[in-house]
């Protein structure tokens, strides 16, 4: 399957940051030529993540690089895992 425009994105977004984990996106605009999309990226070192239940798992080494694995909303929509 091709991959979708915002997993690109997300992609391009956590080559840019290695030292970040991308937590989602979503759409923004386009025009004729380019589309946009927002990239929310987490800093997984940071004390105030760690310390934030509701986050905090992204911190945990199972989620290293994740967005290359495929296991963002845009990659599991991509693979079929999401409707």
């Amino acid at each position: 399957a091709r991959k979708s425009d915002r997993w690109i994105a997300e992609e391009r977004a956590a080559r840019k940051f290695p030292n970040l984990e991308v937590l989602n996106s979503y759409y923004v605009g386009e025009d004729g030529q380019y589309k946009w999309f927002e990239v929310i990226l987490v800093d997984p070192n940071h004390p105030n993540i760690k310390a934030d239940p509701k986050i905090s798992w992204i911190a945990s080494g199972k989620h290293r690089r994740r967005v290359f694995r495929g296991l963002t909303s845009a990659g599991k929509k991509s693979r079929g895992l999401r409707a």
